[in-house]
């Protein structure tokens, strides 16, 4: 189940799917804070933690069954598996499926990515950090099936420019 969660979600070629990982996520948070070159202090933190919920709304209410699926993930992506994440301190088996995959997803993304703060850091790197972190901020048995996913995450990444740094 988990396996074929991850294919659909990630590699999914349905335009309308691909549109709405980073499209919606961090709308509503100005330019200064996101591209700003260093760290976030805690009201500026507090400020891009709202792209969840901002997302969220955003997506609501929508006939669309993939722009509802959007706009759960889009609330909950930040949740993590110990109950320390954010909007609404979810854990374990209480954040749904579809956005314990997408925080992998979204996780992995963001650190093969420059940054304006830092530098991309490598696949190899990342997907040691991703199994450090199983348990605590990610679901293990998503992280136990990233590798079924891997080579079409990273073939994405060629295709947009975003290979391993």
């Amino acid at each position: 189940m988990y396996d074929s969660a991850c294919r659909v979600l990630v590699v999914d070629d349905d335009p309308e799917v691909r549109f709405l990982h980073r499209q919606y996520l961090e709308l509503g948070i100005p330019d200064r804070i996101l591209l700003k070159p260093g760290p976030l202090d805690d009201e500026e933190r507090r400020i891009m933690n709202t792209h969840t919920t901002i997302g969220a709304q955003i997506l609501a209410d929508s006939p669309s069954p993939v722009i509802r699926l959007g706009e759960m993930i889009a609330l909950r992506h930040h949740e993590k598996w110990d109950g320390k994440g954010y909007p609404e301190g979810l854990g374990e088996e209480d954040i749904p499926l579809e956005a314990r995959i997408c925080s992998v997803v979204d996780f992995f993304d963001a650190l093969t990515m420059d940054r304006p703060y830092r530098g991309a850091v490598s696949n190899d790197e990342v997907v040691m950090m991703m199994h450090e972190e199983a348990e605590r901020h990610f679901d293990p048995r998503v992280i136990e099936a990233f590798p079924e996913t891997r080579a079409e995450i990273e073939a994405i990444q060629s295709e947009y420019g975003t290979e391993d740094a």
